[in-house]
């Protein structure tokens, strides 16, 4: 083979893995992130505050945070690292990380250490914290759910679901919702009585429908041991000790770099009461 071939052949393997994140190695370092000067986001589309898309465009936390740590990852580089987002959903987000089509998602990702085990992943240290509520109309007490009155809706294997199994009669829950925005419809129409996500993502999901809390609407908090059921958000993450470095330089620059302070307080620092309730009752000793 001529020397010329050999270098058309090698720059097309390296376009190709530009185009097609998915065949990069799993070992998805920060070195890794520089060599190739680019950084795969997954990001859900259907998350106010956190990724959604405004007019067609991208918005939202999980943006602004992406392009600041590509920014962070470009000190002292002779090339700045550019940033692709990449679609993701409830369903595909933990493939999307382990088969190296992204090298984080960014999203409404509650922390668990189950999950870590489960899809061979790891969390960042959380960014934002909430907790599992139900949406029901005016006329629906949580005793009426307790003692099997009412259906309530939710995404199938997600938190949610968890506990909201471990309140209510298992038999009154129906978990074929594949989205957020498919069952509060469903509870707008008056086809369930109820629908459990994260409460500010039940807010959002409000939002994007043009409707609100209110004389029609209540959010209900359930609780185990007086508690609410809380969830910390984190980045999902590749996992495997390969990877333990490219987690401490993430936890690092969330926890130390200005401007990813300045980007969580721009959408995340000033919610609504609701959220400010829920986050004191998860931060109470």
């Amino acid at each position: 083979m001529n020397l010329k071939l050999k270098i058309i052949i090698a720059s097309s393997l390296a376009l190709l893995a530009t185009i097609f994140p998915q065949k990069i190695s799993q070992a998805q370092t920060q070195e890794t992130i520089i060599r190739r000067e680019l950084l795969f986001v997954g990001v859900r589309g259907d998350s106010p505050w956190f990724g959604f898309r405004d007019d067609g465009e991208w918005t939202g936390y999980c943006i602004d945070i992406a392009y600041a740590l590509a920014e962070h990852l470009s000190a002292n580089q002779l090339e700045p690292i550019r940033v692709r987002l990449v679609t993701s959903t409830t369903q595909s987000r933990w493939d999307m990380v382990t088969s190296g089509r992204v090298d984080l998602e960014c999203g409404p990702n509650t922390i668990s250490a189950e999950r870590e085990e489960k899809y061979g992943v790891n969390f960042s240290t959380p960014f934002f914290i909430t907790a599992t509520q139900i949406l029901v109309n005016k006329e629906t007490q949580e005793e009426d759910l307790k003692e099997g009155k009412g259906v309530v809706g939710v995404v199938k294997n997600t938190t949610n679901e968890n506990d909201i199994k471990t309140t209510y009669p298992n038999e009154r829950i129906d978990n074929k919702y594949l989205s957020r925005e498919q069952g509060v419809k469903a509870l707008l129409d008056g086809e369930i009585n109820g629908f459990a996500s994260d409460g500010t993502l039940l807010l959002g999901s409000l939002f994007i429908l043009n409707s609100e809390l209110g004389d029609d609407y209540n959010l209900l908090t359930p609780q185990q041991n007086g508690r609410p059921f809380c969830a910390g958000y984190g980045f999902i993450l590749p996992g495997g000790e390969e990877n333990s470095s490219w987690k401490r330089y993430v936890n690092d620059f969330l926890a130390h770099n200005k401007k990813a302070q300045r980007v969580r307080q721009k959408w995340l620092g000033d919610l609504s009461e609701n959220s400010q309730r829920i986050y004191d009752a998860c931060t109470q000793e």
